[in-house]
């Protein structure tokens, strides 16, 4: 026992000299569609509204194809062409008065 009544190992001179763990041993490690070039896909659901997604994965529930894979900056720019009202299908409808 130590002068303050805790054994030796848990006193607080053992635990001078501990280091916090490293940046490296707390930083979770990349997948791999963030250290491979990934292609992507352009998806669409039933409010047109659009997503990237990768290409390698199943579709996710409500999402169909827009038919266009590449780059994730080349589906991006295939979205901004296209996807010019970025309103819902519903919001739009109702705001038009009917599609």
């Amino acid at each position: 026992m130590t002068a303050r009544g805790c054994p030796a190992d848990l006193s607080y001179p053992a635990l001078i000299g501990r280091t916090a763990p490293s940046a490296s041993a707390r930083t979770p490690r990349p997948s791999p569609e963030d250290t491979v070039p990934t292609t992507y896909q352009v998806l669409v659901n039933h409010e047109e509204q659009y997503a990237l997604y990768p290409a390698v994965r199943a579709l996710p529930d409500g999402w169909t194809p827009a038919g266009f894979t590449g780059t994730e900056d080349e589906c991006a720019a295939h979205v901004d062409a296209h996807w010019t009202d970025t309103r819902p299908l519903s919001l739009r409808a109702s705001t038009r008065g009917g599609v």
